[in-house]
C-alpha cells in the first residue's frame, strides 16, 4: 500500500487537467510532436529531419514554425508531453492494484505494454533522448527521479536498520531502462516479457528480502504467461 500515497500523488502532478477542447491548430500541432518522435525512433535523431516529420504528420512547413523553433525544439516539446503521459499511465496502474510489489509490477507491465505497441516512439523516449541531449534529457532524468521516488515509498514498511541505500530507487530505474532498451535495439520488443520475472526479481530483493523476492518472480512469471495467453487468443 505504500507506493499508492506516493504514486497518486506523482500521478497528480504529471499532466495539466485539460479545460478546454482541442482545436484544429492544436491538433495539427499534436500530430507534429508524435511525427518527430516515430520518426527520430525509426530512424535516429541524427537522421530525422522536418520534412521528414512533415510526411508523417501530414503537415506544412509554415505550420510547423509557427509551433516549433526547431525540430530540436518540437522533439524537446514532444518528449516533455509523451514523457509525462508514460509516466501518469504507468503510476495509475500501479496504484490501481493494492500492495506495492503488485503495483510495481503492475506498473512495468503498463510500460512494457506501450513500449511493444509504439516500438518506434519507445526507442525516441528511451535511447534517442541520450542522442538528443539538452532539454529532452533533462525531462527524461525529471520522470526518472519521479518513479524512482514513487519506488522509494516501500521505505515506509522498512525499518531503519534494514532500508536499502538511498540511490536505490535510482539503481532500479535504471535496470527497468537497460532491460527496455535492449529489448529495443533489438528489435523485438516482445521479448521485453521475458525479462519480467527476473527484473521484478531485483527490484524486490533491492528493498525486501530474497525470499520475498523468490516469491515475486514466481507471481510475475504467471502474469506473463497470463499475458501470453490472452495475446494468442486475440490473434486466432
Amino acid at each position: 500500500m505504500a507506493m499508492r500515497q506516493e504514486a497518486c500523488a506523482a500521478a497528480g502532478e504529471a499532466l495539466p487537467i485539460e479545460t478546454t477542447a482541442p482545436t484544429p491548430d492544436s491538433t495539427v500541432r499534436e500530430g507534429e510532436m508524435e511525427g518527430a518522435l516515430q520518426v527520430i525512433g525509426e530512424v535516429g535523431y541524427r537522421a530525422a529531419s522536418v520534412r521528414s516529420v512533415l510526411e508523417y504528420s501530414g503537415g506544412h512547413r509554415k505550420q510547423f514554425y509557427e509551433h516549433f523553433e526547431s525540430l530540436e525544439d518540437c522533439f524537446a516539446q514532444a518528449y516533455e508531453a509523451w514523457a509525462k503521459r508514460l509516466v501518469l499511465s504507468v503510476l495509475e496502474a500501479a496504484v490501481s492494484v493494492e500492495g506495492w510489489r503488485a503495483g510495481v509490477r503492475a506498473g512495468l507491465m503498463k510500460l512494457f505494454q506501450t513500449v511493444v505497441e509504439r516500438p518506434a516512439i519507445g526507442r525516441a523516449l528511451f535511447i534517442e533522448v541520450h542522442v538528443a541531449g539538452g532539454k529532452a534529457l533533462a525531462t527524461h532524468d525529471e520522470a526518472v527521479d519521479r518513479v524512482a521516488d514513487a519506488l522509494d515509498s516501500v521505505r515506509n514498511e522498512i525499518g531503519p536498520d534494514d532500508a536499502p541505500p538511498s540511490q536505490t530507487g535510482l539503481f532500479v530505474v535504471g535496470g527497468i531502462e537497460v532491460c527496455v532498451c535492449d529489448a529495443l535495439a533489438d528489435g523485438d520488443p516482445n521479448r521485453i516479457w521475458d525479462a519480467l520475472p527476473e527484473l521484478m526479481r531485483l527490484i524486490t530483493v533491492s528493498y525486501l528480502d530474497a525470499q520475498t523476492a523468490a516469491e515475486e518472480a514466481e507471481a510475475a512469471r504467471a502474469a506473463v504467461e497470463e499475458v501470453r495467453a490472452k495475446l494468442e487468443g486475440g490473434s486466432r
